[in-house]
Parts: structure tokens; C-alpha cells; sequence
């Protein structure tokens, strides 16, 4: 039998997801977890919350296999969450690993194995375990790159990677708090030698704190500041929603169109977090356009002479006096096979479709388009569908595809008479980004 902490810990923690919209009936939700004081805690009080409202979690491990011991590491945090009856799985990261950058590559590696693992498994929910002190080196981190006020108000609590929805139910969290919580079930956690390796930046910037703090600049200080950029920050967000929903629209097959003069009414600030939204809805990106290339875009949109631009992985033109964005077709992902549950080019998500690996996903391209053009030939409702198109729209629209021969483009209704069965009952949905991490 294993020990739980007093209800006082499980009410908090239950505060702090309603707090994320997720105190829904039946939850399901991903969890990742390394073995740490941190991720430990927070599997531990997921489970338990998750429990009480019978729903479904899934633990999970990404084993980087950069250090020695590490897959021991792994199977022994398996054997513990197993026999506290907590589904629980180990990824490994296979291949040749860089000899540079390792935590950045190792980090976008966990996320992309991480995200693949929920969209087999029916999760599309993901949470992780950054506290009170992560948010606080980030903030510090950003500081020292020069970031605005969206950068320095830290991590969002809910956002948007990889196609999952990521959330950080414990940034209000300190590390001691969270290891006296494992204390308190029982449970014992391990420490990454990473966590103390001063060539890495965080375990630098953690010396540097102990110094401010004995300056009277503490973590809870920081922390009541990093807050009050926070509120300032979702203020403006709500004003730039608005002036989103006036002045741009949004289509499902992942394009979307801006009033230009709505925009140019509104104030700078405004004008570039309405672009870095559509830009960020159309082409997902793990972080913010930079406040030049928004800055840039934003004075050149407004000329008369202004004939198109790329930006962040985006195409913006001109078209019957609206500014269109669509997916840059060089910027688009590579084809992938067919996979209901899979999120591809980060913005679309598969379902409804008959399984196997003979068919794959990516945009229709020239070569897609020429083969509409030839189908249109002698079928009207397509050529009408395809003329409402402008011809870049066309090129990054999503296909379905059999080998060489386009079989599917769902955002034209249109299937090839040869296409496997099925097809008819796929959808490719648009995910729209909750908010940039």
C-alpha cells in the first residue's frame, strides 16, 4: 500500500488544473515523466486526480540513451509506477546523437517522440513538470536574448506543440514543495547529473540566482513580477483577439485571409500580435516570429506596392484587396505516412481513415495540381472548387497520396475513382494553436 499526501496537496493540485479548463469528466491526459523530483510529483498527483474522476493516464519516458545507466534508470521508474498500478511506457531516442547543442536537439526530440507516442495512443493532452524556479530561468534566459513583454511573461500555462495540447499545471510549484510531495507518497526520485553540469545554462543561471536572492531579489519576488507580466500580457492578448475576429478569417484548409484596413486602425502592438496569430495558426512554429521579421511585415503589408512576401513559413500576397496566408510550399513537412490520430505539418489532424502503409499525406504540390487540372477537365464541381482557389492555395493544400497517384484532396471533396475504399469517411481537421510556448 502506498502513502498519499493530505488533502490539502490534492485540493491545490485540483485548483490548478481547473484552472487549465481541464477538470472535465473522464479526463485523458499524457504525462511526462523522467524520474525526477518534478515529473515524479506530478505523475503522482495526476494519477490520483485523473482517478477520482475516472479517467485515463498514461505516463510516459523518453530515454535519450545519452548516458550510461539511463535505460536502468528507466526500467526501474517503470517497475515503481507499475506497481502503484500507473500505465507507464519508455521511449527511446535511436540513431546518432549531435555532438553540439545537445540539450536544444535532445529537447525537440523528446517533444517530437513524445507527441507521436500520444497521437498512437488517442491522447491529445500532454503534461509537464515546469515549476516556479523553470519559470523563473526562463525568464532570465529570455531577458538575456532581448525578448518583449510576451517572452519575459514566461512559459504559457496552456499551449500548443507538436499538435498537442501542452499544459504546466505546476508552475506555481517550488522544487522543494514538489519533492516533499514525493515524500509524502512514499516515492523516491532520482536527480539528472545534467541538473549540476555548469556547461549547461540553467544549473549556471541557478548560482546566479542564489546571488540576486541574497540581494533581496528572491524567487517569490520574481515570481509576484513574472505574474504581473502575465496579466499585462493576457490584457493585450484579449484586445488582440478581438481585432483577430474583425479583421481575419480562417478556413479549414489552413490558409486565412486579413482586412488590411481593419488592421491598419489599430495600434502597432496590436497589428503585430494579430500577425504573429495568423502567421503561427497557418505555419506552427515552437516559438513567436521575432518582433523584426513582425515589424518588417507589418510596414511593408500597408503599401500600396506591396506585392507578397514569406514569413516564418508563410506565403502572404494580395488577392481581391484581403491579404491571403498560406503554408510556403518549400516550408511545408515532408510527406508521411497515413495515420489516424496523427498530427502532420504540426496544424492537421488525421482521423477516419482506412489504415495501412500505402498512403501518405503532403501537400498536392505541382505535380498534385496538374493532376486536379486533368480531372477538372471533365468534371465542373471541381474546376468551380479549384477557380476559388488562388494557384498558390492550391499547391499547399493537403492530398492524400497512393505512391505517385494523387487519391484524396479533402478540402476539394474530391477522391479518384481508383482510390482505395474508404476514403470517404477521412477527415483532415485544422488545429489551431492554443498559444506559443
Amino acid at each position: 500500500m502506498t502513502s498519499s499526501p493530505d488533502k490539502t496537496v490534492a485540493d491545490t493540485f485540483a485548483a490548478a488544473m481547473q484552472s487549465l479548463g481541464l477538470d472535465t469528466p473522464a479526463p485523458k491526459i499524457a504525462v511526462a515523466v523522467s524520474g525526477g523530483g518534478d515529473s515524479l510529483a506530478l505523475t503522482l498527483l495526476m494519477d490520483e486526480w485523473v482517478r477520482a474522476r475516472g479517467g485515463q493516464m498514461l505516463a510516459l519516458t523518453v530515454d535519450h540513451c545519452l548516458r550510461a545507466g539511463s535505460a536502468d534508470e528507466a526500467r526501474a521508474l517503470n517497475a515503481e509506477l507499475q506497481k502503484r498500478g500507473i500505465s507507464h511506457e519508455i521511449l527511446n531516442w535511436q540513431g546518432d546523437k549531435p555532438a553540439t547543442h545537445i540539450q536544444e536537439r535532445a529537447r525537440d526530440m523528446r517533444y517530437k517522440l513524445l507527441a507521436q507516442k500520444c497521437a498512437d495512443a488517442g491522447f491529445d493532452t500532454l503534461a509537464v513538470a515546469h515549476n516556479a524556479e523553470d519559470q523563473i530561468e526562463t525568464f532570465w534566459m529570455r531577458l538575456a536574448h532581448g525578448s518583449g513583454l510576451d517572452g519575459l511573461a514566461g512559459m504559457a500555462a496552456v499551449s500548443q506543440k507538436n499538435g498537442l495540447r501542452l499544459v504546466r499545471p505546476l508552475l506555481g510549484y517550488t522544487r522543494a514543495a514538489l519533492r516533499d510531495i514525493c515524500t509524502s507518497y512514499g516515492a523516491a526520485w532520482a536527480e539528472d547529473p545534467s541538473n549540476t553540469n555548469e556547461k549547461f545554462l540553467r544549473p549556471r543561471l541557478r548560482a546566479f540566482e542564489d546571488m540576486l536572492a541574497a540581494e533581496g531579489l528572491t524567487p517569490q519576488r520574481l515570481a509576484q513580477t513574472l505574474q504581473k507580466l502575465e496579466g499585462a500580457r493576457g490584457a493585450l492578448q484579449s484586445v488582440a483577439d478581438k481585432v483577430m475576429a474583425a479583421a481575419v478569417t480562417r478556413y479549414p484548409a489552413g490558409y486565412a485571409t486579413l482586412d488590411p484596413a481593419k488592421l491598419l486602425a489599430e495600434h502597432p502592438e496590436f497589428q503585430r500580435r494579430v500577425l504573429s496569430q495568423v502567421l503561427s495558426n497557418v505555419a506552427p512554429q515552437e516559438y513567436r516570429t521575432g518582433f523584426d521579421a513582425l515589424e518588417n511585415l507589418r510596414a511593408d503589408m500597408f503599401r500600396e506596392n506591396f506585392n507578397g512576401s514569406t514569413v516564418a513559413g508563410c506565403e502572404i500576397f494580395p488577392s481581391k484587396g484581403a491579404l491571403v496566408f498560406c503554408r510556403e510550399l518549400a516550408a511545408s513537412a515532408a510527406p508521411a505516412f497515413l495515420q489516424n490520430g496523427m498530427v502532420w505539418d504540426g496544424r492537421f489532424r488525421v482521423s477516419g481513415y482506412p489504415t495501412g502503409d500505402s498512403l501518405t499525406i503532403g501537400v498536392a504540390g505541382e505535380a498534385g495540381v496538374s493532376i486536379l487540372r486533368k480531372q477538372a477537365a471533365s468534371a465542373p464541381a471541381l474546376a468551380r472548387l479549384m477557380d476559388a482557389y488562388p494557384a498558390k492555395i492550391l499547391r499547399v493544400l493537403t492530398g492524400i497520396w497512393q505512391g505517385q497517384n494523387l487519391v484524396s484532396v479533402p478540402h476539394l471533396n474530391w477522391i479518384a475513382a481508383d482510390a482505395p475504399k474508404g476514403l470517404e469517411t477521412g477527415q483532415i481537421l485544422h488545429v489551431a494553436p492554443v498559444n506559443i510556448v
